[in-house]
């Protein structure tokens, strides 16, 4: 069994049944062509999505492309699963077809892999994408996916090891590695992330994004990242303190009991009350407080990865959660879930799912991808490739896979192009007025906040971690949902990943 496909006449010349070289079949279609230079990529969903659709057929064209099967080289079905969502990921694909990557490796970065998980993956993504004929397709169907698998165990030897691991974990590591091949800022500047005391500014996000910027600079940043801002408030002095933070990807909650997906997403950013040891150190009482935990989505990123929080661990059980949770494949809002009006409309579009069934111990990974040429589903299990009408099996769902449907291209971040304040307005609710109003009172009141900013900048001194913590850091979940990353920059910083303008 395989993708259904037009099997040879037998009569065909013997000459169209010779195979493509190397060459000929890795070079990308004229569309995906971008330079380094590039300003946007063309969002090529949301471009094919204003045409008219083609039907569902059970017999794939000859002309589409990426539905390459990958062998399961012993419980690799996670790494399967994580490369066929990432491919599906047009703009990115479209990146690494155009090569550009070669002419952006940053091999003096301590924390990247000198460029060798980036170019092993290229390779990967190239070979998935190769055009493929009617003929041959029956030959090369299926890859082995070994001299990747190779590199990353060479940085990262959980994921080569042969062993059940989390697909969730794996793309937070290499996303994170393509980030640090590819980081264009080859000497990072020192800076200090900003901790307010009352409800923070569009311009003081702005400020803060632009610190982010001065330090990371690739193309995982301008696809994936996005900007949140976390608060802290004290239960006895009613002090708090604000910090934004980037993100890469939202993990939300599963509620147990049947849902729709934006229920989760509310469930995650409700306030969270931390007590004992959890709770917030506060620096107006200088010791540790119980506390309110609260998380506001400020700005949006242009790929969207929601990781639905499936299982659960604490001191009594560990157990996954199947509860049904409901996802929209199109128009997925979140409008009235940011706390600052965007620039461009957050709508979303599904394009990837990774699903995982079965248990916490025995488990199976497959995908679903929606292909960029026929916008065709195809579920992707191991080395089988199927056309589907859609995804199913949504209680299995554990990654989802959104682009933003409102704009024709993705655009490249710079440093001269980030300040568009004057395009937003903070939204001003009950709670932020609230929150405000307290913070200004605890300031008046409060004669040591300025002693606390000086002695704690003392905290903000940065260290160089080794290769083998930074291994174990990719092993941990935070409550922040961002990549954990080594402490080479202050240990404040949270990485970013954005591009920068070539001069």
């Amino acid at each position: 069994m395989g993708i259904c496909q037009t099997k040879p006449k037998v009569n065909e010349p013997q000459s169209k049944m010779k195979k493509m070289n190397t060459e000929q079949r890795l070079m990308p279609k004229p569309s995906r062509i971008l330079d380094v230079n590039y300003k946007q990529i063309p969002n090529k969903f949301r471009r094919q999505a204003t045409q008219k659709r083609v039907q569902q057929i059970q017999q794939f064209d000859t002309d589409t492309q990426g539905l390459f099967g990958l062998t399961n080289l012993g419980n690799t079905c996670f790494l399967n699963s994580s490369i066929q969502a990432l491919s599906n990921t047009q703009p990115l694909t479209d990146y690494f077809m155009s090569q550009l990557h070669i002419k952006e490796i940053n091999p003096e970065n301590p924390l990247s892999s000198q460029g060798n998980i980036v170019k092993s993956f290229a390779q990967l993504i190239r070979l998935l994408w190769q055009k493929v004929d009617q003929y041959q397709y029956d030959d090369m169907k299926v890859l082995k996916p070994t001299q990747f698998i190779s590199t990353v165990g060479n940085y990262n030897p959980i994921f080569a090891e042969g062993t059940q691991e989390d697909a969730h974990e794996f793309i937070a590591f290499l996303l994170d590695m393509i980030h640090e091949d590819l980081n264009r800022i080859k000497k990072k500047p020192y800076v200090e992330q900003a901790k307010f005391t009352k409800f923070p500014t569009n311009e003081d996000a702005d400020a803060e994004w632009k610190k982010y910027l001065s330090r990371n600079q690739s193309i995982i940043v301008d696809l994936f990242q996005g900007q949140m801002l976390d608060t802290l408030s004290c239960l006895t002095c009613k002090s708090s303190r604000y910090c934004f933070e980037p993100f890469m990807y939202l993990s939300v909650p599963v509620l147990n009991r049947e849902c729709e997906l934006q229920e989760c997403i509310e469930e995650f950013l409700k306030k969270e009350t931390l007590k004992g040891d959890e709770g917030w150190n506060c620096t107006n009482c200088n010791q540790r407080r119980d506390s309110n935990k609260k998380i506001d989505l400020w700005s949006m990123p242009n790929i969207l990865i929601i990781h639905l929080k499936r299982f659960k661990f604490n001191s009594q059980f560990r157990a996954k959660i199947r509860s049904l949770v409901k996802y929209p494949l199109q128009n997925l809002s979140f409008e009235n879930l940011v706390c600052t009006k965007q620039v461009e409309k957050p709508t979303y579009d599904l394009y990837a799912v990774i699903n995982h069934s079965g248990t916490l111990t025995s488990g199976h990974y497959t995908a679903y991808g929606k292909n960029r040429d026929d916008l065709h589903w195809y579920h992707f299990n191991d080395s089988l490739v199927t056309p589907v009408q859609q995804p199913e099996s949504l209680n299995d769902a554990y990654l989802l896979f959104y682009f933003k449907n409102s704009v024709e291209e993705f655009k490249r971040q710079t440093l001269e192009g980030i300040n568009v304040s004057q395009k937003r307005k903070t939204i001003k609710n009950t709670i932020v007025i609230k929150q405000t109003m307290l913070n200004m009172h605890s300031q008046q009141s409060n004669s040591n906040l300025s002693d606390y900013k000086r002695n704690n900048n003392n905290n903000l001194a940065p260290s160089v971690s080794s290769q083998a913590q930074k291994k174990m850091l990719f092993r941990k979940q935070t409550k922040h949902f961002q990549i954990v990353k080594a402490s080479e920059q202050p240990s404040f910083q949270q990485e970013s990943y954005v591009i920068q303008e070539e001069n």
